[in-house]
């Protein structure tokens, strides 16, 4: 199921680069950014009510909903801002190839400061996901 879980995340995130690239060139890359974090901080409170799960939020440990909150400032407002940012000057097609590298940086930090195990398997695929980022970001040059 988690596979399934990691498409669905992979179609969804396609799809809102192609919103981006279509947002930002309307809007410029703060404006496009405010709306966007806005909207989903909306979406996501209407989501809680539904569901009723204010109760489980007020009741998680300190230290992993600071964890979450560290999470959420650096990835939503890190990296959406830099991928808006990106989207505006190098289109769609790269901006989601250059954000597959992801798993290169999250290796290596999960390795470096929570002392996670790297195996010839893992780094194969990092490196074939490198590779793969490497022909698309010089496909224009030909």
């Amino acid at each position: 199921m988690g596979v399934i879980y990691s498409i669905g995340a992979a179609i969804f995130f396609a799809l809102s680069i192609i919103s981006i690239r279509r947002g930002v060139s309307q809007l410029g890359i703060f404006t496009g950014t405010v709306i966007m974090l806005s909207g989903g901080a909306v979406f996501l409170f209407f989501i809680a009510l539904v569901y009723d799960n204010t109760q489980t939020v007020m009741t998680a440990n300190f230290s992993g909903f600071l964890f979450f909150a560290i999470a959420g400032v650096i990835h939503f407002v890190g990296g959406w801002g830099f991928q808006n940012a990106s989207a505006s000057r190098i289109g769609a097609t790269h901006v989601s190839a250059m954000t597959s590298v992801t798993p290169l940086f999250a290796t290596l930090l999960a390795f470096l400061f929570m002392g996670e195990r790297v195996n010839a398997y893992i780094m194969a695929g990092i490196f074939l996901i490198a590779f793969g980022v490497y022909l698309i970001t010089t496909s224009d040059k030909q």
